[in-house]
């Protein structure tokens, strides 16, 4: 696995899931311009200026203020009252999940074709269902991310292989919602494996 996805992946699980949905929810509020703009703020760092913001974009000073405020009423981002126009995370775990988004947005149609290329050789089980559950997941592509991973949670459970198990489940519940019926199964079958 490259660096920067090993880097990514132990950001990603250092995160408990329900504070990655909050964030990642509050985001999707956004419309796509505004959620660039604080998504190339969180490159920045924590704390970030308005100027350099606006340097590293394509929008006006006046647009990228406008998304900033509609991030601050979303509770993103404040205005840091020690600088004018700078502005800081309101928290660095969410400064980290959306620098995490931002390179997962980068690489994902990446991931996605080779999903894809996989499904299309037809040889879903074995390695090549690990390939798919992991490449699924890295797309961010939900549907297969919960088919595959849980395919290959379930076959790795089966042989005692419970840390593989664990990953599994673990990446195809980072991506639904913590009330939904998916992640409940999962968190059931995650404690399965603390049992065992």
């Amino acid at each position: 696995m490259p660096k920067v996805a090993a880097r990514r992946n132990r950001s990603r699980a250092q995160i408990p899931d329900a504070v990655r949905s909050s964030v990642l929810r509050r985001v999707q509020h956004l419309d796509p311009v505004d959620r660039a703009i604080v998504m190339r703020a969180s490159v920045i760092g924590h704390r970030f200026d308005l100027g350099v913001l606006v340097a590293v974009g394509t929008c006006s000073e006046a647009r990228v203020r406008d998304a900033l405020e509609r991030a601050v009423r979303l509770q993103l981002v404040i205005e840091d009252a020690r600088a004018c126009r700078h502005y800081a995370f309101r928290h660095a775990l969410t400064r980290t999940i959306l620098y995490d988004e931002f390179l997962a947005v980068r690489v994902r149609p990446l991931h996605r074709r080779i999903a894809r290329a996989l499904e299309d050789t037809k040889r879903a089980e074995g390695a090549a269902l690990e390939d798919l559950a992991y490449h699924s997941w890295a797309a961010g592509d939900t549907e297969r991310t919960l088919q595959y991973n849980e395919r290959a949670g379930d076959a790795a459970a089966a042989l005692h292989a419970y840390e593989s198990a664990r990953l599994h489940y673990s990446r195809a519940r980072s991506l639904l919602d913590v009330e939904s019926t998916a992640y409940a199964r999962l968190t059931e079958k995650l404690g399965a494996l603390d049992r065992a």
